[in-house]
């Protein structure tokens, strides 16, 4: 039996070098579920889109991988097509639901969203601000809507600013967030890295976390549970989500139809970095 490749491209701005945390623990659940089955999974990095889809028509041409795995679905994405085009197996990881027959893996990103509003609303938090990823990304926009959503229900003041899940960008967005003429008293990050800018950020302005203001991080990480101080997350069970895609993945290269795999909700588990807001001067 010749051993089988599964191919992944991360198409990453320069300064996002190598793998961030949340992908680390994708790859290392896929690997597992690859372990002893024959499958190895083949990783490399493009600027962009483009060349993410010209790495992929590489391999194909040379026939290095008998499936590929394709992540961060984007707005008109032209890699549907391509997939289509190239007929090799694939799973996609991240919804939404597609009208494409394309095995994908779906996580509820709307849901994560909502669960952070609600749990800093409970703490009494009425001035949120939520630091995205990149705004052309299908599950940032599922976040987007649903945090905005959440916070008119609870009657909670909202506002996003686009980051690119560097720890740069998270460490800017926090600098605005924290020197405008209103500064909000709870913060959510959608990865790790950006909430490390962000706490390095309130260090710098000299806001105390958790006391001046309330941070949550999209992702349960080592990164996340090593931060000072240690952060509360929107969790998912992340190496359990690799493991879903390293199954999926098997199950088209051996001839599966396309099928959608649903993955746990998320949920929010507090740590150090959320308080109820301090009372403010009137």
């Amino acid at each position: 039996m010749h051993e089988r490749i599964a191919g992944l491209v991360l198409a990453r701005p320069g300064r996002l070098l190598g793998m961030e945390p949340f992908m680390a623990d994708v790859v290392q659940g896929i690997e597992e579920v690859f372990a002893g089955r024959g499958c190895s999974l083949l990783i490399e990095f493009a600027a962009d889109i483009r060349g993410e889809i010209e790495t992929w028509q590489r391999w194909v041409a040379n026939r290095y991988v008998d499936g590929i795995v394709m992540v961060d679905l984007r707005t008109s994405d032209p890699r549907l097509d391509e997939l289509q085009r190239l007929g090799v197996p694939a799973v996609l990881l991240g919804g939404p639901e597609l009208e494409v027959p394309i095995t994908n893996v779906l996580v509820d990103n709307a849901e994560g969203a909502r669960a952070a509003v609600r749990a800093l609303a409970r703490l009494g938090h009425r001035d949120i601000a939520r630091v995205s990823g990149p705004r052309d990304m299908l599950h940032c926009q599922a976040r987007d809507d649903a945090f905005m959503e959440t916070c008119a229900e609870h009657d909670v003041q909202a506002r996003v600013i686009e980051g690119d899940y560097s720890e740069d960008s998270g460490r800017d967005a926090t600098k605005q967030l924290l020197t405008g003429s209103r500064v909000p008293t709870a913060v959510v990050y959608d990865n790790d890295l950006m909430a490390i800018g962000g706490l390095a950020a309130a260090r710098e302005l000299g806001f105390a976390v958790p006391d001046q203001l309330s941070v949550i991080a999209w992702d349960d990480t080592a990164v996340a549970r090593l931060a000072t101080p240690p952060l509360s997350v929107v969790t998912v069970d992340v190496h359990g989500l690799g493991m879903i895609v390293g199954e999926a993945i098997l199950n088209v290269i051996q001839g599966a139809e396309p099928t959608t795999y649903q993955v746990p909700k998320p949920t929010i588990r507090l740590a150090r970095s959320t308080t109820p807001p301090a009372p403010r001067p009137s």
